[in-house]
């Protein structure tokens, strides 16, 4: 993308963390922004600060996880604009837990919001950036979507499936000669970020249930909440979201598909690679907590 002033851009998860951090980098390259959340005060909070940057700016509460909220945010932005040129798939949940203490409501959760919310978004979305002159669209996922990592098998598998759903966009949009459509994936190591405390916006029909559990229910809550406190100080000293902003407006610009702030994780990941090369057991050189 040679500019992005005069362009419109779309994020999700814009109330907080990477998502605002996005929405104040796309406005102070000029752009206009349509910012979603589910969160209605922060999201008005973060729409006043983006507006304080001298760009138009509209917020629209928007579920992620609902085929229908999705595509009213698309209309409200092309009601508003009359197209989209940026597209950032960000909104996203997490959650600690081992595998056998995972009740099904902890697996729809997270896989709803972080996997399902990149589709519903590309779905409705996707038809109008083609359509673009020049248009991207960047997914969140995460390390954890390059390597495996224990105690977040949900959240490993929604950004799995993120990395792979961006991919395959990447190529396929490679090979349409009529579509001039950047594709990037972000995989953020540890940020800045309140998605530790992310249950605040879990559903009352999709929290745990009493009686419902895997196979040590009374572990289960002492175990995650460990988990989290660990992930929520690791959080702590995490990198700012702004810097991971600064990164994906350099690959928009440059048009990358790989957005991995954490560069020195390439270590991990390339040891994962090697053991897979080798077809040797996957092994992990820390847990990143």
């Amino acid at each position: 993308m040679e500019t992005m002033k005069n362009r419109v851009a779309v994020v999700t998860g814009a109330a907080s963390g990477i998502g605002k951090a996005l929405s104040l980098a796309f406005a102070a390259e000029g752009s206009s922004v349509v910012l979603a959340d589910v969160e209605d005060e922060a999201l008005a909070a973060a729409k006043a600060e983006v507006e304080a940057l001298g760009v138009t700016a509209l917020a629209v509460k928007t579920d992620v996880t609902e085929e229908e909220s999705v595509a009213d945010l698309c209309s409200a932005t092309l009601e508003a604009f009359g197209e989209v040129h940026i597209l950032c798939n960000n909104a996203g949940v997490g959650g600690g837990g081992l595998i056998k203490n995972q009740q099904l409501v902890d697996w729809k959760w997270v896989i709803d919001v972080s996997l399902w919310g990149v589709i519903n978004g590309l779905h409705h979305f996707l038809p109008h950036l083609i359509e673009a002159e020049d248009s991207h669209v960047v997914s969140t996922a995460s390390v954890a979507g390059l390597m495996a990592v224990p105690g977040l098998a949900p959240y490993n598998a929604a950004k799995y499936g993120v990395v792979a759903i961006m991919e395959t966009l990447h190529h396929e949009m490679m090979r349409d000669e009529e579509a001039n459509l950047g594709v990037s994936v972000l995989c953020p190591g540890v940020v800045r970020t309140n998605i530790a405390t992310a249950q605040r916006n879990r559903p009352e029909h999709l929290r745990r249930q009493k009686g419902e559990s895997g196979s040590n229910a009374a572990k289960a809550p002492e175990e995650a909440r460990k988990r989290n406190s660990a992930i929520a100080a690791a959080l702590e000293n995490g990198m700012e979201p702004s810097d991971v902003a600064s990164q994906v407006v350099n690959a928009i610009y440059d048009r990358r598909f790989w957005v991995l702030s954490h560069p020195e994780l390439l270590g991990e990941i390339n040891h994962r690679n090697q053991e897979l090369a080798a077809l040797k057991n996957p092994t992990l050189i820390s847990d990143f907590t």
